[in-house]
């Protein structure tokens, strides 16, 4: 990550010999080789607070994350940034060595976050959520994390959730992607990558999620504690053995509620949305942010004292954070709820087909594109799709080749300049009067479907809701060309 910024790196080894001359160090991790750091050492926070124990590699046992060697504290070689004052006393309880080497600072990641929320339509744009209600996943490591307790929770929220209605994205800890590696997380969540998952990349792209969100579910892990700062409504996966008992992650878990593996993950999403009070969480938040709108002047004060210069007279505010670049796969099949047209209206309920191979309990059907990498989805398809505008006898050969190709089929539909052309088996063409767009293109594929299913299919309009998007579509049933057959 370094290096791609364009960063010039030292070998430690360089520094453990004192070849290079530096005046302080500053280090995200307490966990850092002290004894070859010959200047005082400024410890930053890279989560919020000292919230859980975990494996200390020296003794075999556990010690309090974020807290320097008690010798380092002792010798006055180092100072631990906090956000909040209750830090101060919980680290002088841990170690008596601590209380005079503290800084209280402030948190400036939330500051950033508190002043980005007005970018929060420009992020949804970027993550085209449109209408939808975007659930956020944040999960740290280890096996008491959301992702370590309960893998499958990507894929099962996206084949039980609209696609209309819901997206849904993952911000998953760096070391998780350090350990396992890129390729490996883009194989586990390959089949919900497929069907619309954000996976959002290790160093960028969370905090624009976290201000993008309608809700968040988490664990133990310091997002959880940004959402609640930021207002979301929230949902866990379960507590975790490496919780400090008592402290604001562990309160936190205590008045939220834990997420149901045997009821519908749907209506526990909705009941936490509709229960959620603003403000709910402030008796939490206010235990680890405080000083926040100073929290950068605060840091580079600190920083301009240890290095005994004049700190600059210009003030800066908190940067917001730029718009995320995410990794959008397109959604090529869907499942689609089989549901008659009433007062010449159809309302579509749509799921991922990578992710629900079958659905069980209700009539369904699975719109194709062309393009699905799946040669059994494919197969099975009802309709198929083409996006792409064709001229209209481009469009006819299309279509009749499709149905010719793909014996299961019923339809298939291309994209025209004037909405599309479809062919239905055995019944001849349909042209279709709408509004241009790949997802009108399927939901227009739909209507013809359900039609032709419920013999309705003739020259009709029939107004089509998935979600909040709703179009208005024409079919115009065309005789079959002399000498042509029936495809």
């Amino acid at each position: 990550m370094l290096r791609q910024a364009g960063v010039r790196l030292i070998p430690w080894q360089a520094v453990r010999a004192n070849e290079i001359a530096y005046d302080l160090v500053l280090s995200a991790s307490e966990n850092i080789d002290f004894q070859d750091v010959s200047k005082h050492t400024v410890v930053l926070p890279h989560g919020l607070g000292f919230n859980k124990f975990v494996p200390d590699s020296n003794s075999g046992g556990t010690r309090l994350a974020g807290l320097p060697p008690e010798w380092v504290l002792e010798a006055g070689r180092a100072t631990v940034v906090l956000s909040h004052q209750e830090q101060r006393q919980q680290l002088s309880s841990a170690s008596p060595a601590s209380e005079e080497h503290t800084e209280i600072v402030g948190d400036p990641t939330l500051a950033r976050l508190l002043s980005s929320r007005d970018l929060r339509e420009r992020y949804r744009e970027a993550f085209k959520t449109e209408g939808r209600t975007l659930v956020m996943l944040a999960s740290t490591w280890r096996p008491d994390s959301l992702l370590g307790r309960w893998q499958s929770l990507p894929s099962e929220l996206l084949a039980q959730l609209p696609v209309d209605r819901y997206q849904v994205c993952v911000a998953v800890h760096p070391n998780v992607w350090s350990f396992y590696g890129r390729a490996q997380l883009l194989s586990w969540y390959s089949s919900a990558l497929a069907s619309g998952l954000v996976l959002l990349p290790p160093d960028s792209g969370w905090q624009a999620a976290l201000v993008a969100a309608d809700q968040v579910i988490t664990d133990h892990g310091s997002l959880g504690l940004f959402a609640a700062a930021l207002d979301k409504p929230i949902l866990h996966a379960g507590a975790s053995t490496e919780i400090v008992v008592g402290s604001p992650p562990d309160e936190l878990l205590g008045a939220t509620a834990k997420l149901d593996r045997n009821t519908s993950l749907e209506a526990q999403l909705e009941r936490c949305r509709s229960t959620f009070r603003r403000g709910q969480f402030g008796h939490i938040t206010s235990r680890v942010f405080a000083h926040t709108a100073e929290a950068d002047i605060n840091l580079r004060s600190l920083i301009y004292r240890r290095l005994e210069l004049t700190p600059p007279s210009n003030t800066s505010s908190p940067q917001r954070f730029p718009l995320p670049k995410p990794d959008l796969r397109p959604i090529t099949s869907h499942v689609v709820d089989t549901v008659a047209i009433e007062n010449n209206t159809l309302t579509l309920t749509r799921f991922p087909a990578a992710v629900l191979p079958k659905r069980t309990g209700r009539e369904t059907h699975v719109v194709a594109d062309e393009t699905e990498r799946d040669l059994k989805i494919l197969e099975r398809a009802a309709v198929i799709v083409r996006d792409g505008s064709l001229s209209p006898s481009e469009a006819r050969r299309w279509v009749t080749a499709t149905l010719a190709v793909y014996p299961g089929a019923r339809v298939a539909v291309a994209a025209t300049a004037r909405g599309g052309l479809a062919s239905v088996r055995g019944s001849g063409f349909v042209e279709i009067g709408m509004a241009t767009g790949y997802r009108l293109l399927c939901l227009a594929g739909t209507a013809v479907f359900c039609c032709w299913l419920s013999n309705d299919l003739y020259d009709r309009q029939v107004l089509v809701h998935a979600g909040q998007v709703s179009t208005l579509i024409t079919l115009s049933l065309q005789n079959l060309e002399a000498g042509e057959a029936a495809p």
